[in-house]
């Protein structure tokens, strides 16, 4: 055995000697097969007859808080969990970008002449969950419906009639022009006649495999559906006092924030921001039947007397940088054909000592605070009562900078913090001076709940006036820039020099990641965290080390 080893190695080596020097024939190309495509990191959903407290639960998958007590109905849907949630569920027609500016969704193209009467032609061959095609009775019932019902309704009053004409076209005619109508169209699509479901079809590129699971699946007839970076995305039910503990431990993998709400999320580990803007302002509303707030000059000297900046720097954005800013006038710094012009030149400590003193308040018997004069010699003291919400600790100390800087200057202020039923009583009967208020405006940045009488709108100090009509409307229809620039000085003057409210700041929002997990294009936007989902790159394994 060990002789015929001892031929063989001799033949071998023989023959390579002679390949390498004398002939080497021609060998065929080697083409290796391509290697497998691997599958995602990313473990099965469970079976939905496991119980849930028996299914293992750990890093890795892509989970979400979810609320499945409340609707998942994303016209009716006030859960800001399931809210965040129903961007993957369903489209809108238009989708609003990082800078509030109307993007295409369901709509192929629109047109309008005289931006009153507006045309929509949907997408062909939209499939939605139930396997049926989306069609314009599909667009102008969901419309419909969000005129009447859920958080949409206050910013589609100026619309009178939505109709179909065929299968995918759709006609909205508003009660009067409107420029930027399109961008209050971020409105969720469900299929006509669900209204009353808890999970109505929609057309997202997720969907409910079961109304009873606790995860999302990816809908595979979604015309996205092979960009999108997850199959699954799992739910998890949790309370307020969970919430922080679940995400620092790798257990939830996003949590969605308005940092000067109620709620304050306390992040206890390396975390990723992406902030982006929204049209919520936060104001001072005035009573107009207090005594002493009947003098626009008064209320406009008490605007100029609000330290913005350093409410924003020091209070609102202490927590989290950069999650708020600064807004001397209504229309927010941050709307794309906002002008820097319409800002006042004046310097408003200067300009507040001029005010309160044309108004005829001094201090008439020298105990360092304003009176308010009442007739010949006489005057009579007068403290402000300041009411703002308990649970909102942001705005507690926002008041609170507010009413120290008017003692400073003379005006005494008592601030009243009430919880959130008081606080609405109290706005609702009138018992109050001035309040720390909220409102999300649509994106075209329409003023009307502000500043006009009527039910729905938020008039409580009975500041609003018909007067401000014209104005309104004169920048809403407002389609160039020179145009917004025109109407917007007239409406903003306007409000300035009678001070039906002062404005302080707009919001920004934020969702919050563990660092490096999401890359790409991940750009939420106050129409949906998720609206451009197949852009987003996940990495699964860097979820799973969170528990290491």
């Amino acid at each position: 055995m060990k002789k015929r080893l001892i031929v063989l190695i001799a033949f071998i080596l023989s023959t390579s000697v002679f390949i390498q020097g004398c002939w080497l024939p021609l060998m065929p190309e080697f083409n290796p097969p391509p290697l497998p495509q691997l599958p995602d990191f990313e473990p099965p959903p469970m079976p939905l007859d496991q119980p849930a407290e028996n299914r293992p639960e750990r890093p890795g998958r892509f989970t979400l808080r979810y609320d499945s007590e409340s609707t998942m109905n994303p016209i009716l849907a006030l859960n800001r969990d399931n809210i965040t949630l129903s961007s993957l569920l369903y489209e809108t027609l238009f989708i609003l970008d990082e800078n509030l500016v109307e993007v295409q969704s369901l709509v192929r193209e629109w047109y309008s002449e005289d931006n009153e009467v507006f045309t929509f032609h949907i997408l062909p061959d939209i499939l939605m969950h139930d396997g049926e095609l989306l069609t314009a009775i599909d667009v102008t019932y969901s419309i419909r419906q969000a005129m009447q019902n859920g958080r949409h309704v206050s910013k589609l009053r100026g619309v009178s009639e939505v109709s179909s004409d065929g299968e995918l076209t759709v006609t909205i005619t508003l009660s009067a022009p409107n420029a930027r109508f399109v961008r209050l169209l971020d409105i969720p699509i469900i299929r006509s006649g669900t209204i009353g479901e808890r999970i109505p079809p929609g057309s997202g590129p997720f969907m409910f495999p079961h109304p009873e699971a606790m995860w999302l699946t990816r809908f595979i007839q979604h015309r996205n559906y092979a960009y999108m970076p997850l199959s699954t995305v799992y739910l998890r039910v949790s309370t307020d006092s969970e919430l922080t503990g679940l995400f620092d431990e790798g257990f939830l993998s996003l949590l969605w924030d308005d940092p000067t709400g109620a709620f304050d999320i306390r992040l206890n580990r390396m975390h990723e921001p992406r902030i982006f803007d929204t049209s919520s302002l936060q104001f001072l509303g005035f009573n107009s039947n207090s005594p002493a707030l009947s003098n626009p000059d008064v209320r406009r000297a008490i605007s100029s007397s609000i330290d913005r900046q350093y409410i924003v720097e020091n209070i609102m954005n202490a927590p989290r940088a950069g999650q708020t800013i600064a807004s001397p006038l209504a229309i927010s710094p941050v709307f794309n054909m906002y002008d820097p012009s319409w800002e006042p030149p004046q310097d408003p400590l200067l300009e507040m000592a001029a005010l309160f003193e044309r108004a005829g308040l001094l201090d008439y018997n020298y105990d360092g605070f304003l009176e308010r004069p009442v007739g010949y010699a006489e005057f009579v003291e007068f403290t402000l009562d300041f009411i703002v919400n308990v649970e909102n600790a942001h705005k507690i100390a926002a008041a609170e900078k507010i009413a120290n800087d008017l003692r400073l200057v003379g005006i005494d202020v008592n601030v009243r913090t009430l919880p959130w039923t008081n606080f609405m009583e109290a706005l609702s009967d009138g018992t109050f001076d001035i309040y720390f208020g909220e409102i999300q405006l649509g994106a075209d940045f329409d003023l009307s709940p502000l500043l006009l009488p009527g039910d729905g709108n938020l008039n409580f100090g009975g500041m609003g006036s018909i007067g401000f009509a014209g104005l309104i409307a004169d920048f809403l229809a407002a389609d160039t820039q020179v145009e917004v620039s025109m109407a917007g000085r007239a409406l903003l003057d306007e409000i300035r020099f009678n001070a039906p409210f002062a404005p302080i700041l707009y919001s920004r929002h934020a969702i919050y990641t563990p660092t490096g997990v999401i890359s790409g294009g991940a750009y939420p936007t106050q129409s949906g965290i998720f609206h451009n989902f197949q852009d987003w790159s996940i990495d699964l394994l860097q979820l799973s080390r969170l528990d290491n």
